[in-house]
């Protein structure tokens, strides 16, 4: 997305994290009022009752007890819900003012008080809170949860503009450490005549426009198959000056640079050089283990647009995210269908 951002990385802190949650509802809601609505209840886990937040539309209603029928009506019934965001442990006392301050709400048919934060082990502590007010609709979820279950709305294709901006507020949660799904994680990329170079040197490089965080594994992507995987050991940012000269940026991820490290970086210069006769805007440098070919795993449909996440356990069935080797990963993808 160059360098257009949907979120503020700018700090606050938690007001920050506030803020761009609420934005993100914002946009669902102005893109798809009907996903928006199913978010909702998909965050309450209330498919039930809670659907009717949502408007209804009702042809020659008899509801009014009085006798006439109009052509159609239209309601809705009111509803708050009140997030809070952390970046670390809830302050009880906190959550119980929200709720003290939602209880005297009555001109509210629902109520909910939402708890977003990184770690997935507070809903015991909320437990003595949804005793105490059972009318409040009281949920902790994790910012990969909040992320999952806008994404679970979503079609690769016909929703690929919103899935754009999601993504965008997924990287945002990571380069804040709200996130960290990057050992599950496979960004597929794209290749042309690079795919050679890339395949036999263990480097990839790319635009430092983009994120180069939230993901330990790369896929190399070429007429409408992804090709190869490899494993990320480093990131580096690296360009030549107005002296001709290598300039090496942020060393991102891994341990210290190598003299064979700085070989394939050098390597990769020459190539992005050589290709596109660019080597002086930074780029980041992806040194992999090694790329390990993928057999059969291609797009049903139309060709992959900018870059593409996939999942070790959810979209593969991997289990064992800490210990599988890329040739386990590499034989997992073989021949995958369900690509479209």
């Amino acid at each position: 997305m160059d360098n257009l951002k949907y979120f503020q990385r700018y700090h606050g802190k938690e007001n920050t994290h506030s803020s761009n949650a609420l934005s993100l509802l914002q946009m669902l809601y102005d893109y798809s009022p009907k996903k928006f609505y199913e978010t909702l209840c998909n965050i309450i886990e209330q498919q039930g009752e809670l659907e009717n937040v949502a408007p209804h539309f009702v042809v020659q209603d008899t509801g009014n007890g009085k006798g006439s029928i109009p052509d159609f009506s239209i309601m809705q019934h009111s509803f708050k819900i009140v997030v809070e965001a952390k970046e670390g442990a809830f302050n009880i006392d906190q959550l119980e003012r929200h709720l003290k301050g939602l209880s005297g709400k009555d001109e509210f048919t629902y109520k909910v008080l939402i708890a977003l934060s990184p770690q997935n082990d507070v809903q015991s502590h909320l437990n003595k809170l949804i005793e105490k007010y059972p009318k409040i609709y009281i949920v902790h979820k994790t910012y990969i949860d909040f992320y999952d279950i806008i994404k679970g709305n979503m079609h690769e294709i016909k929703d690929s503009s919103f899935i754009e901006i999601l993504d965008e507020y997924r990287e945002y949660c990571e380069m804040e450490q709200l996130i960290d799904y990057s050992e599950n994680t496979l960004m597929v990329r794209l290749t042309t005549n690079t795919f050679d170079f890339n395949f036999q040197n263990g480097v990839y490089y790319d635009s430092n426009k983009y994120t180069p965080l939230g993901f330990r594994y790369l896929g190399l992507y070429k007429e409408k198959s992804i090709r190869a995987i490899g494993k990320i050991v480093k990131i580096v940012e690296a360009h030549v000056d107005d002296f001709g000269k290598i300039v090496y940026g942020d060393l991102v991820y891994g341990k210290p640079l190598t003299d064979a490290d700085r070989h394939k970086v050098e390597f990769a210069i020459e190539d992005r050089k050589n290709n596109f006769h660019n080597e002086t805007d930074p780029h980041w440098h992806f040194i992999v283990e090694r790329f390990v070919e993928v057999v059969n795993f291609r797009k049903k449909k139309y060709g992959m647009y900018g870059k593409k996440k996939f999942y070790l356990k959810e979209d593969f069935g991997i289990k064992d995210i800490a210990h599988c080797t890329i040739e386990e990963i590499a034989a997992a993808m073989k021949d995958y269908d369900k690509w479209e």
